[in-house]
């Protein structure tokens, strides 16, 4: 790991994520990149017609405000308690989500730390939004989080998984993080129909482990309704330190029926969420 993207906006969980980041950054020697997006009401204008129309005394407000973002992010960047690792800001102005995308690439970020809010209904449509776009279109892993959590060690993961051939996409990624910690994965299949006997699913789940190699795992089958509720139940069942799955790049009735079981246990387990997109 060599770069955490931290996107930032000074809320309680993004302070939360910063903190949880940093418990990474000391442990595998990496980088922290703050991102601050400044929403420019004038941007998607600009984009649409080609043109700005900017008061004069909107442009001062859009300066000051730039100013005064940079004077905090610098006061975090120079806090004594970040004094061990590499700690840095960027300030853009534009869309949240295309700039964190974006920043993936241009500063070569391996693993982006963002906090989320717990929501439902209305707000979780609205509140999730960015999270959700983010999860599944990166192009690194995204560890999500509420509250801080300390990711020195990291000994119990729930890997999530409908054992789909494209799971094989999520499996490299997750290795390395397993062998970082020296870490057991937990894979857990969720299911409800009456054609399938525990047993046939639990030999799916073992012919899959063994199609990816992996290794140091257990193997576990819920049958339950709610496959986001049976997700969060087993984590919490084991206390794991974080939940694993892969996200789908897709648009749709598909991205309903593949996306909203990862937003689901995004948006209301209280433990770190690990992503990584399945293109």
């Amino acid at each position: 790991m060599k770069r955490i993207l931290v996107p930032i906006d000074f809320s309680e969980e993004a302070n939360n994520a910063l903190l949880t980041a940093h418990s990474l950054a000391t442990d595998t020697n990496s980088d922290i990149l703050l991102l601050h997006v400044v929403e420019d009401p004038h941007y998607n204008a600009f984009e649409t017609v080609g043109e700005s129309h900017y008061d004069p005394m909107e442009n001062l407000y859009i300066l000051k405000l730039i100013e005064k973002t940079k004077e905090k992010l610098q006061a975090i960047v120079d806090d004594p308690k970040f004094k061990d690792i590499n700690i840095s800001y960027k300030v853009d102005m534009g869309n949240t989500y295309k700039s964190i995308i974006e920043h993936i690439t241009m500063h070569k970020s391996s693993l982006i730390l963002m906090g989320t809010k717990g929501s439902s209904g209305l707000q979780e449509i609205l509140v999730g939004s960015v999270t959700d776009k983010v999860v599944r279109h990166a192009s690194c892993p995204v560890i999500t989080v509420k509250q801080f959590r300390d990711l020195s060690s990291v000994k119990n993961i729930v890997f999530a998984t409908d054992l789909n051939d494209d799971q094989v996409q999520v499996i490299d990624e997750l290795k390395l993080m397993q062998k970082h910690y020296g870490a057991k994965i937990h894979i857990v299949k969720v299911y409800d129909s009456t054609w399938l006997r525990e047993d046939e699913v639990e030999e799916r789940i073992k012919k899959f482990a063994l199609h990816v190699k992996l290794e140091n795992f257990t193997v576990n089958v819920v049958r339950y309704v709610d496959e986001a509720e049976a997700i969060m139940g087993f984590a919490a069942d084991i206390d794991a330190d974080m939940i694993a799955m892969g996200t789908h790049d897709r648009h749709g009735l598909l991205h309903w029926l593949a996306g909203h079981v990862s937003k689901d246990v995004i948006n209301h387990a209280p433990r770190p969420i690990w992503t990584k997109a399945i293109k």
